[in-house]
């Protein structure tokens, strides 16, 4: 288990290796899979929680696990939903 900061959220990060050993078996190739937990919503996730299944290979391309979702959260975060949830969740509420 791995702990990131992302603009003040804390998240907790599982990292499986080698969630199939079939898929590595049938395609040479490892499949990753990836569990991102936070107590509040994430710009991927409104939940909190996401599920990431990557082969080896195209995490390899994004430079390596932290990168990738540290990558993956700041694409997220450029829409403009994101940008008023963020500006809401700083106002406060008069009704």
């Amino acid at each position: 288990m791995q702990k990131l900061n992302w603009e003040g959220i804390e998240i907790e990060i599982i990292f499986v290796e080698d969630y199939s050993p079939t898929v590595e078996k049938n395609y040479g190739e490892k499949m990753h899979h990836i569990t991102i937990k936070a107590n509040e919503e994430l710009p991927i996730t409104e939940t909190g929680y996401k599920s990431i299944f990557i082969l080896e290979s195209n995490l390899e391309r994004w430079g390596g696990l932290e990168k990738y979702i540290l990558d993956e959260l700041s694409l997220a975060s450029k829409t403009d939903a994101w940008e008023f949830k963020k500006i809401s969740k700083n106002q406060l509420c008069l009704f």
